[in-house]
């Protein structure tokens, strides 16, 4: 355990110190997220709130999970950076605990989840979001790092085996805007065709998106939360263990 605790502190320690030298890091953290919160709160806002939305609420949710995909893409590239470098081949022929990479990793990831969140939490009470509790507030803040944990897992997959950092995160790009897009995050599931709608309503976006509503107060918590749960654990499981298996046979 000590082992796991001392290699998983070293390397997320390098993960944090390779994106803070990154300026794209702080593009996609902090510039990105209020990019697209100013261009849908100007696009959007008016027609959602003309049909009784009150999209102050509802957006600042959809951004937070945006930003957490974009979290994971950032996962993606290097991945691959550290698999074509031959970090990864290194790192399995010394004596450091096999699940320390992936958790290093996730330490890095969170960090720079954590300051896209703090600020787009920040931008939305500002704009007029309101949670009706604290608890809500934590509940929210954490559920939204588990998904960004679980999008890290997940694009940091195709790390090993994109050809390139760049052509990983563009393979990454393929997932993100389909789930977004046909999602609950910009518009109700109700105005998508009917023959969509089971997708929208049950895909793990929708479902993290509707659960992050209902913490700050805006939707029914028991019936969005332990859905989002069991997308967050279930994708969780499934990427932590290919992920273990992809880095044991990276080269």
């Amino acid at each position: 355990m000590s082992s796991l605790v001392a290699d998983t502190r070293l390397l997320g320690a390098r993960s944090i110190l390779r994106a803070r030298r990154n300026p794209a890091t702080v593009v996609g953290a902090i510039v990105f997220p209020l990019l697209f919160f100013a261009l849908f709160n100007i696009v959007m806002r008016k027609v959602l709130d003309a049909q009784g939305f009150d999209y102050v609420q509802l957006l600042p949710p959809t951004i937070v999970v945006q930003a957490m995909i974009f979290t994971g893409m950032s996962s993606a590239y290097y991945v691959a950076a550290d698999r074509l470098s031959g970090f990864s081949t290194r790192l399995r022929s010394l004596p450091v605990h096999r699940a320390s990479p992936i958790l290093g990793r996730a330490v890095g990831d969170l960090a720079r989840a954590s300051v896209s969140l703090v600020v787009i939490v920040a931008v939305g009470v500002v704009t007029g979001m309101r949670f009706e509790s604290f608890g809500g507030a934590i509940g929210f803040l954490g559920v939204a790092l588990c998904f960004a944990l679980v999008a890290s897992l997940g694009m940091g997959l195709l790390g090993y085996v994109a050809s390139s950092p760049d052509a990983a995160v563009s393979i990454a790009s393929v997932p993100y805007l389909p789930l977004l897009m046909l999602s609950s995050g910009f518009v109700p599931v109700e105005d998508f065709p009917q023959w969509l709608q089971p997708f929208v309503e049950w895909q793990p976006v929708t479902a993290v998106i509707d659960a992050l509503r209902a913490l700050a107060g805006d939707g029914d918590l028991g019936d969005t939360l332990p859905v989002a749960v069991g997308w967050i654990v279930g994708l969780g499981v499934v990427f932590a263990a290919l992920g273990a298996r992809a880095f044991g046979r990276s080269s």
